[in-house]
């Protein structure tokens, strides 16, 4: 299969789930990310995410992006962030921002890190690498101090990451920009650019050039414009973790799997033009999260604007007028608590290999017994792990036990596939499917063989 970017985010944005940061603020001017995103006519998307509270904050260093791997290699350790009670929260002011932000976040690292690039994004290490990640339309852009001659080496050489290891070559350059695009045999696409400032990530050269020029002033930003896209991100655009559109929106480029998973319904829609931010306290346990709208509104659409936004929150307010509606609200540790966790890999007993694999009923007859094939490159201390078969299931996980890797899809489908790179010492890599609330391992192999 050929692992163009959208099927790569198809398959590893499922392992995402909330993204928490720090902000810049508004200051003196609007955030700094709306340098970078060009003016359109509708269909602009922008997630953001900021990694400075970790330094703002006594404890800001728990409340960063642990979505995000903590570092995209061989040696990752994924590190989840809980958010005990989200599920049962029905109030868009504060769930619709996370999750939207949430998302195209993921997809910016998501980006970067099929580059072979991912180790510049360290959430416990924010001063080193990227410090601000973000979505500007299309572009993954991540903003900080990139150690140029490292990153050369790592795309020149094809440093193991979450993909294997594809070398990139040296294309052209774009302003201060070099860029870089992958060779070999078609395995992977899309344009990676670097200086000593950023990392851009897109399809195409065109899209990289179209944002650096935005960033350098040389074409016209969308915050300049003076119409909508100024409006949301002066009303609700200035806090840790941010992500709208200005619509219409192709949510297929950025949600896949159940259409009914994604964040939109009667109240917030993708022809509506929508942003929410939300910023955390860390030394108040504190959350306040705004949100701006503009849609045509009915009486029944303001109604719901006027009953669910802030209905979790202890302290909101609310403007409904025209087709403009403004929210905030405040949320206390009573409303949410951020539950942080890691693997832990301290205790960990493997796997007898020679167990059998005897799943519950409901996960044997949803699974095929060839639904997973496993491939062992030993020279590169991984097994490549392919789908066989479309699956209805809600999710699967992959894992090498010993050594720790482990990535995750809720929407499998044949043809897809993952690296996981296994201990060369001796490792067993698993596949544990979930059908309606109940799990099973399905497949066990033991490397080497």
């Amino acid at each position: 299969m050929t692992l163009h970017r959208r099927r790569f985010l198809e398959l590893g944005a499922a392992a995402t789930t909330v993204a928490l940061g720090g902000c810049l603020g508004f200051g003196d001017g609007p955030p700094l990310y709306t340098e970078w995103i060009p003016v359109r006519d509708g269909g602009v998307r922008v997630g953001y995410l900021d990694f400075s509270i970790a330094s703002e904050a006594e404890n800001g260093d728990e409340l960063l992006p642990l979505i995000l791997p903590a570092e995209a290699n061989s040696s990752s350790r994924q590190v989840l962030t809980e958010v005990s009670g989200f599920d049962d929260i029905d109030d868009p002011l504060l769930t619709w921002p996370l999750e939207v932000g949430g998302r195209l976040v993921a997809g910016a690292f998501l980006s970067v890190a099929v580059s072979g690039l991912g180790y510049l994004v360290d959430p416990e290490r924010p001063d080193r690498g990227i410090e601000e990640l973000f979505m500007a339309d299309t572009v993954a852009v991540g903003r900080g101090e990139i150690d140029l001659s490292e990153a050369t080496e790592t795309l020149r050489s094809g440093a193991e990451g979450m993909v294997g290891g594809v070398p990139f070559e040296e294309t052209g350059t774009v302003e201060d920009f070099t860029l870089y695009e992958p060779t070999g045999d078609g395995e992977l696409d899309g344009v990676t650019a670097i200086s000593e400032q950023a990392v851009l990530v897109a399809d195409t050269r065109e899209e990289i050039r179209r944002v650096v020029e935005t960033a350098g002033g040389d074409r016209t930003r969308a915050i300049e414009d003076g119409t909508t896209f100024e409006w949301l991100v002066e009303a609700a655009g200035d806090g840790h973790l941010a992500g709208g559109w200005v619509g219409p929106v192709d949510l297929e480029t950025v949600y896949f799997g159940d259409p009914a998973e994604r964040p939109v319904d009667e109240l917030l829609r993708p022809d509506d033009d929508v942003l929410g931010s939300v910023t955390f306290d860390a030394d108040d346990s504190e959350v306040t999260a705004e949100l701006a709208a503009r849609r045509p509104l009915t009486d029944s659409a303001a109604e719901q604007f006027e009953s669910r936004l802030g209905s979790a929150s202890e302290d909101r307010s609310i403007s409904i007028e025209d087709e403009q509606v403004t929210a905030t609200g405040t949320y206390s540790e009573g409303v949410l608590d951020f539950e942080l966790t890691s693997p832990d890999r301290t205790t960990t007993t493997r796997p007898d290999p020679s167990e059998p694999v005897d799943p519950p009923e409901a996960v044997a007859q949803a699974v095929p017994a060839d639904a997973f094939e496993f491939d062992y490159e030993a020279e590169k201390d991984r097994v490549k792990v392919g789908i066989t078969k479309d699956l209805n299931v809600e999710k699967v996980v992959f894992e090498a036990v010993v050594s720790g890797y482990e990535a995750s899809t809720t929407t499998p489908q044949a043809d897809m596939y993952m690296y996981l790179y296994v201990d060369p010492d001796g490792d067993t890599v698993a596949v544990t499917v979930t059908v309606d609330g109940t799990s099973g391992v399905v497949a066990r192999r033991e490397f080497p063989e």
